[in-house]
């Protein structure tokens, strides 16, 4: 079942966070495993799933879809990787994990694996989710429109088909489009922009691989498609990335309004990213006048700026 479906495993993000601490917490006192049992019944106390309606027999009833997202949390984000687990119980995988880096070890243990995004059910949604609007210029801050969580379905539908060939749902249906918009908060593809409304900006996201990417200190600077190569090395949802290039297949194929940008060109997301990298002094834009790697970047209010090579101001 996908992972932005509010009724699948892996999707209730509070219960996600709630874990998270529960094991950071326990590893900086012991490095001891802690049992599914203990952290489910330790940590969810009964009250918390009784519905204020009664049964035949008078009895309070209990809420049976959320007393089930814990244990279901725990087994789905165990099993991608994102704790360490053995015959003795889970617990984090070093004293370093905390609140403030959860979202780039979610998305580490995301793309450490492969998948087949045409046919795949479970995080593949979230995965196609992200390369669609991450190819969508319009909704970006050069773009100039912002959307609704439950815009989300209706612009899936404009711009992928419906159904792969072995009949797999490619589109983001409406039980769907809250846990996606919440995904890309915590992962760092969106930004909110108003009280229900978004916008597309990875900038939080890239900024998790940026210490991957300028691994060789004695590398002054490096070309921007070296650094876009490298960057999808790791996560390759971006301009030119495997399963961009997939999710892109199916847009052209839906034969909407959408066009890839020209050669030379990135993505108006990844401009932006860029641009507030730069702006918040984490990398450097150059522009060296013999390079024949440049490329444009789409910024707002209509301004482009042409760059080249890529420098790290350093670990931040």
């Amino acid at each position: 079942m996908s992972v932005i479906n509010n009724a699948s495993p892996g999707s209730h993000i509070p219960s996600l966070i709630f874990i998270d601490r529960i094991l950071n917490r326990k590893i900086t006192k012991s490095s001891d495993f802690m049992t599914f049992e203990s952290i489910n019944n330790q940590n969810a106390p009964g009250s918390l799933f009784i519905d204020e309606n009664k049964d035949e027999k008078g009895s309070f009833k209990i809420k049976g879809n959320p007393k089930k997202k814990l244990p279901e949390t725990l087994k789905f984000w165990t099993e991608q990787g994102l704790w360490d687990i053995s015959d003795e119980g889970v617990k984090a995988f070093s004293a370093l994990s905390n609140n403030s880096n959860i979202s780039s070890r979610i998305v580490r243990s995301i793309f450490n694996k492969k998948y087949d995004i045409q046919t795949g059910s479970s995080i593949e949604p979230l995965i196609r989710g992200i390369c669609l609007f991450l190819a969508l210029d319009k909704y970006t801050f050069a773009g100039e429109n912002f959307f609704k969580s439950t815009d989300t379905p209706s612009i899936s539908a404009r711009y992928i088909p419906d159904r792969a060939e072995d009949d797999t749902r490619l589109t983001i249906n409406d039980s769907e489009s809250l846990t996606f918009t919440e995904y890309g908060l915590l992962l760092g593809y969106m930004e909110k922009v108003s009280k229900d409304k978004y916008v597309v900006d990875p900038t939080r996201l890239i900024k998790v691989f940026l210490m991957d990417i300028f691994t060789d200190v004695s590398e002054e600077s490096i070309s921007i498609q070296t650094f876009i190569e490298r960057l999808n090395c790791h996560i390759p949802i971006f301009d030119g990335g495997k399963y961009r290039v997939e999710i892109e297949a199916m847009m052209q194929s839906k034969k909407s309004n959408w066009q890839p940008n020209p050669p030379h060109t990135l993505s108006k997301s990844l401009s932006h990213a860029l641009y507030r990298l730069n702006l918040e002094g984490f990398i450097y834009l150059d522009r060296l006048s013999d390079s024949l790697d440049a490329v444009t970047l789409s910024l707002p209010n209509g301004e482009i700026r042409t760059v080249s090579h890529i420098r790290i101001v350093g670990e931040k």
